[in-house]
C-alpha cells in the first residue's frame, strides 16, 4: 500500500484543537513520558508527529513549529538525527504515515522484514535496547530528544522493561511520547510513569465534514455504518479499498449464523486479512447483536445483510465478546489465527443454534474438541 499521508506537519485535526491547546500552553514543563490514548482513526500518530515537530524546533510557536530552521528542514526531510520512532514492522509496512514509516526504518531490519510473509505485529526488545543506547547520547542539533512509541501496547515484556528502566531515569532534556489505543495492554509501571493524554473524537458532524473535504461521498452515512471507528482511518481504508473488504466479511458472518457458511472455511479465509482488524470487527458484530437484542437497535449493516433478527442472550453474547477481547491481547506475539478464529467462529454458530449457550469449547480444524495442550498452541510467545 502506497503512503497515505492525511495531514500534513502542522496539521492538527479540528476535533483535537482544543486538546493541542491545553498540550501546548504546558510545553514548557512537560512531562518527559506522555501517553496519547483514544480511539482509532482519530488523528493520534499525526499529533504526536506534529508535537514531536514541535519539540524540537528552535523557534516554535502556539499553532506547531516554525518550518523554517534547520531542525524543521531535517525533521521534514526523514533525516532528524534527534528523532527516533519505535514501530512494529506491520505499522511501518502499511505507509499509514509517511514520516511514521521513515524514521522507524532505522530500528528495523529492513532486508529480514522484506523476506517475511507477514511483517512482525511486536516491538522487540532489541529496538528498545537500541533506543536507550541512542537516547543517553548528546542531542545531534536540537537542544531536545525525542521518541515516538507506536502502538505501544504492541511491545513484548522484555521491551516493556527496558523501556521502564528508560523511563525512570530519562536523559536530560528527552521526551517519550507513547501511542496507544488500548492503553490497559500496558504494563501499570508503564502508565504509571507517564501522563496520559486523551485524545477525543470527533461528533459525526464534525467526522463528516472533514471526509467529504477529502473527497468521501456519502461521509455521514460511512460513520453511521462504522460506528466506534474515527474518520482518519475511515478515509485510509476508504481510499485503499479494505472498507469493502470489511463488507464482504459482515456479510459472511451473517451467512455463518444463517447457516450458509462453514466456519472452518470461513476462518481460513479471514486469515488473509490483519487478524487484528478481523477480531475487532467481529467484537463489533457481537455488540450489534446485542444491541439489537436488548434495545432492538437494529445493526448499522443490516441494509447490507437483510439479516434476520437472532434470539441469542446477552451473556453469551458478552462471553463471544471477552474471549474475542482476549485473542486480541494474545495478537501482540504470535497468535495462531487459523486456531483462534476457528473457535470464535464455532463459538458463533453454536450461540445461533442453541440461542444461549456459551461460546463452543476449542475445535481443530477437523471439527474434534481441542485438548489443553492443543489451545496451548493457539498463541505462540515471542519474547
Amino acid at each position: 500500500m502506497s503512503a497515505s499521508p492525511v495531514s500534513s506537519p502542522f496539521g492538527i485535526f479540528p476535533w483535537l484543537a482544543s486538546v493541542w491547546q491545553q498540550t501546548i500552553n504546558g510545553a514548557d514543563s512537560l512531562h518527559h513520558g506522555l501517553l496519547l490514548t483514544g480511539i482509532d482513526g482519530i488523528g493520534k500518530r499525526e499529533f504526536a508527529i506534529s508535537l514531536s515537530r514541535r519539540l524540537l524546533c528552535a523557534d516554535p510557536a502556539v499553532e506547531g513549529a516554525c518550518g523554517r530552521c534547520q531542525n524543521c528542514f531535517l525533521f521534514d526531510a526523514g533525516t532528524h538525527p534527534d528523532l527516533h520512532i519505535l514501530a512494529t514492522e506491520a505499522e511501518t509496512a502499511s505507509e499509514r504515515n509517511s514520516s511514521l514509516a521513515v524514521y522507524s526504518d532505522r530500528y528495523q531490519d529492513i532486508t529480514a522484514r522484506q523476506k517475511r510473509a507477514n511483517p512482525a505485529r511486536v516491538i522487540p526488545v532489541d529496538q528498545v535496547r537500541l533506543l536507550i543506547e541512542r537516547f543517553y547520547q548528546s542531542a545531534h542539533i536540537s537542544s531536545h530528544k525525542v521518541a515516538i512509541i507506536v502502538p505501544a501496547d504492541r511491545m513484548n515484556a522484555n521491551a516493556a522493561n527496558a523501556l521502564l528502566k528508560l523511563l525512570e531515569e530519562p536523559p536530560e532534556n528527552s521526551h517519550f511520547i507513547l501511542v496507544s489505543t488500548y492503553p490497559g495492554l500496558l504494563p501499570a509501571t508503564i502508565r504509571s510513569r507517564c501522563i496520559a493524554i486523551a485524545l477525543t473524537a470527533p461528533d459525526l458532524n464534525q467526522g463528516a465534514i472533514w471526509l467529504q473535504s477529502r473527497g468521501v461521498e456519502s461521509p455521514s452515512q460511512l460513520m453511521q455504518e462504522h460506528p466506534g471507528e474515527g474518520p482518519v482511518d475511515l478515509f485510509i481504508r476508504w481510499r485503499c479499498g479494505d472498507l469493502e473488504l470489511q463488507r464482504d466479511h459482515l456479510k459472511q458472518l451473517v451467512g455463518l449464523l444463517a447457516g450458509k457458511v462453514d466456519p472452518v472455511a470461513l476462518a481460513a479465509n479471514l486469515c488473509k486479512s490483519d487478524v487484528t482488524m478481523v477480531l475487532v470487527l467481529l467484537q463489533r458484530f457481537c455488540v450489534s447483536l446485542a444491541k439489537w437484542q436488548g434495545a432492538n437497535v437494529a445493526p448499522p449493516w443490516i441494509s447490507l445483510t437483510g439479516l434476520v433478527k437472532q434470539h441469542i442472550s446477552a451473556p453469551a453474547l458478552q462471553a463471544l465478546y471477552e474471549r474475542t477481547g482476549q485473542y486480541r491481547r494474545m495478537a501482540r506475539d504470535q497468535l495462531n489465527a487459523q486456531l483462534a478464529l476457528e473457535e470464535l467462529l464455532l463459538g458463533l454458530v453454536a450461540l445461533a443454534t442453541s440461542g444461549h449457550r456459551d461460546p463452543a469449547p476449542p475445535r481443530s480444524a477437523a471439527g474434534k474438541p481441542l485438548s489443553g495442550s492443543a489451545r496451548g498452541r493457539i498463541v505462540r510467545a515471542t519474547r
